[in-house]
């Protein structure tokens, strides 16, 4: 019973102890390494305080010296401490936007190069994607949620086409990723934590060079299957991704 005030008071307490040291680094160097460690020191004791038992699969799929538009699944407040607790490089989250207007906190997430995102304003949407693109330029994978927020079931909501329209035009490779198990600690709407086993499987890559927007529905079809197979089946075994193949229409002159 007591868990979820003390998750609460860990979170507030790393989040302080955190955000100010990022945000006056990052006002000099956005992708210093100092401001990596403290994010992912954020991360884990966010998940340690929320009792999390954290796993992972295939994370050796990620090379460290490629970067990748990471697409995952999203139905908790804990997706986001415990892929930054796990990933083995330094990325960024596309995030919503009200997170940037918190005092501290959301200073930041500016000053690291977290990027703003207001879905509902098409025109600062597509300026939010603008700069996820830039942030990549600079030397980060980025994270996305192609479902535009938390899920309130199990079943993951339809994907939408920015995060695949950003990975054609950085011709970055996509990487599925399938977060497992935050539904049971922290589900939406759910007002206590129920401490348990996360684990986070990392799918197989595939690239985007080469291909136009006509392959975008394709692309949105690939990630998903895998996903779903990934949470489905809880083994990396049995992802077998499909190419995609090259838009015809690159050929022809």
């Amino acid at each position: 019973m007591f868990r979820t005030p003390y998750a609460i008071l860990v979170a507030v307490i790393a989040t302080i102890l955190t955000s100010v040291p990022v945000a006056i680094i990052g006002i000099f160097r956005s992708t210093s390494p100092v401001i990596d460690r403290l994010i992912r020191w954020w991360a884990r004791t966010v998940v340690h305080g929320a009792g999390i038992e954290l796993h992972s699969e295939n994370l050796d799929a990620m090379r460290p010296d490629r970067k990748y538009i990471v697409i995952a699944n999203h139905c908790s407040y804990l997706d986001i401490p415990c892929l930054l607790a796990t990933i083995p490089q330094p990325v960024r989250f596309m995030a919503k936007e009200s997170l940037f207007k918190i005092p501290i906190f959301g200073w930041a997430l500016s000053s690291a190069g977290f990027v703003p995102v207001d879905r509902k304003n098409r025109k600062t949407a597509v300026r939010s994607f603008e700069q996820a693109a830039d942030r990549i330029r600079r030397g980060n994978s980025i994270v996305i949620f192609p479902e535009e927020g938390r899920s309130s079931a199990r079943e993951m909501r339809p994907f939408q086409r920015g995060a695949f329209l950003l990975a054609l035009k950085s011709e970055l490779p996509i990487l599925p990723l399938a977060i497992d198990g935050t539904f049971d600690v922290l589900p939406v709407g759910w007002s206590g934590l129920k401490p348990g086993p996360v684990t986070i499987r990392v799918g197989q890559s595939f690239p985007t060079a080469g291909l136009t927007v006509r392959s975008k529905d394709a692309l949105m079809t690939e990630t998903r299957v895998q996903i779903e197979a990934m949470l489905q089946r809880g083994t990396r075994s049995e992802v077998q991704p499909a190419p995609v193949s090259p838009d015809p229409s690159l050929h022809s002159s």
